[in-house]
């Protein structure tokens, strides 16, 4: 089983939330084909974009950019599945992503032999008011009965990750930890371990490679294609491939910021970690 992965390309022609960080020359929309062809030479059973497919700017022009990008995934012949960012639908609905893609937007299921992918797609519309991601405990079910409704490992992928994990040094997100996540991530993962059903959590948005196991669930959020605060001059270019094989499952990131991950498959379940002490 092979999932060829991309995040956070951030099309656009201007990105006003990192201007300093992006290079403008960098050829996006040429390295989205040379992603998708590699995806088909390689015969990935999958592509999955967690989102932020554009810089917002304004609806007309997010409507061309996220046109031009759907256009550029076209080398790749098999089934891809795209989660919204939050970027995507400050200008955007869910129906024109779907129209301009001619694929399927919100929570879906993909099976496969060894595994489920499970594309949670929550409410991730930044809440400037309250200066938050919204809660998203009332869209839970959906997610537990799926969790609840097979027994074979599942990989969750959404646009945010919910590990809590530290924003330490993070371009974005050190000053504005409460950009990295949903205020109810706590929770929403707690629900999640407990069905000892879910595997692997795959997410971008905070634009770094991180891995984190919590409760023998693996949490790895994958490094943006067109970031470079963590490779400057150069654009990261960063693009993954998932692969399982038997009882282990390996993470290679392509591009300028490299990481390597082989750990064992298995439902968080399979092996519980004891309760943290009290002292």
């Amino acid at each position: 089983m092979r999932i060829s992965m991309i995040t956070d390309i951030h099309y656009g022609p201007t990105s006003r939330t990192c201007p300093d960080v992006k290079d403008p020359d960098w050829p996006i929309l040429e390295r989205i084909r040379s992603f998708a062809a590699r995806a088909e030479q390689e015969r990935a059973d999958l592509v999955l974009d967690l989102g932020d497919r554009i810089s917002d700017v304004d609806r007309n022009t997010d409507l061309k950019s996220a046109s031009a990008v759907f256009a550029a995934f076209s080398g790749f012949s098999g089934p891809v599945v795209h989660i919204l960012g939050n970027h995507d639908i400050i200008n955007l609905t869910r129906d024109d992503h779907a129209a301009l893609s001619g694929r399927e937007f919100g929570s879906r299921v993909v099976d496969f032999p060894e595994a489920r992918l499970i594309a949670w797609q929550v409410d991730v519309r930044l809440d400037r008011v309250a200066d938050r991601f919204p809660p998203v405990a009332g869209q839970i079910e959906w997610l537990l009965d799926t969790l609840a409704s097979d027994e074979r490992p599942a990989i969750i992928a959404t646009h945010v990750s919910f590990s809590g994990r530290a924003q330490d040094g993070n371009y974005y997100h050190h000053h504005k930890p409460a950009y990295a996540s949903h205020p109810d991530h706590a929770a929403v993962r707690t629900a999640v371990e407990a069905t000892g059903r879910a595997a692997l959590w795959l997410s971008g948005h905070s634009h770094w490679n991180a891995v984190t196991n919590i409760g023998n669930l693996v949490h790895v959020t994958l490094q943006s294609f067109t970031e470079r605060y963590t490779t400057h001059p150069l654009t990261a270019g960063a693009h993954a491939d998932l692969c399982i094989d038997g009882d282990n499952f390996s993470i290679e990131v392509h591009g300028n910021d490299p990481m390597y991950l082989r750990m064992p498959f298995r439902k968080s379940g399979d092996r519980p970690w004891l309760p943290p002490i009290r002292r």
